[in-house]
């Protein structure tokens, strides 16, 4: 069973394995680009008054993340969107949204935004699945920032979809 919590001091080790892996075999050429400085001691980072870091956890593992950034007072950056490949397709990924949705609907964020690269498609296409609406924008000739935002206010949080 899954189970979807906040992180702790213990589980650094863990979350740093899992997001690294996932960036060294699926995004092996833009790993080195992304810096993971929030990823020492994410408890910490994510620790304020309107940030969160939550985990999934099953039989003992760390096997997806989600985290939350307060941007400004009304807007909140969705952040280190991971599941373990074994993971996948088994819901998790939507319970963690759900999860950080409700989490943004009680701070009393109005939007919601990601920021991926297009060969994040699993994370985009949970966000979009999500009622997120998606900008692309030129970061480089070959590469393209997607800035994926969700008003929450509007609509409030939906049961995540998977």
């Amino acid at each position: 069973m899954i189970n979807i919590r906040e992180i702790r001091p213990e589980d650094a080790p863990q979350v740093r394995d899992l997001i690294r892996g996932i960036m060294e075999t699926e995004f092996p050429a833009d790993g080195k680009s992304f810096t993971m400085h929030d990823l020492e001691q994410p408890d910490k980072y994510y620790r304020g008054e309107n940030d969160t870091f939550l985990v999934a956890e099953e039989n003992g593992k760390i096997v997806g993340t989600v985290a939350v950034k307060e941007d400004t007072r009304d807007t909140a950056l969705l952040r280190r969107v991971f599941v373990s490949k074994d993971c996948r397709g088994r819901g998790c990924g939507g319970m963690l949204m759900n999860r950080a949705l409700e989490f943004c609907f009680k701070r009393n964020y109005q939007n919601v935004v990601f920021r991926g690269v297009d060969k994040m498609q699993a994370a985009l296409k949970l966000c979009l699945k999500n009622g997120f609406e998606a900008t692309k924008v030129p970061i480089q000739s070959d590469v393209k920032l997607t800035i994926l935002t969700r008003n929450i206010r509007n609509a409030g949080p939906v049961q995540a979809a998977d």
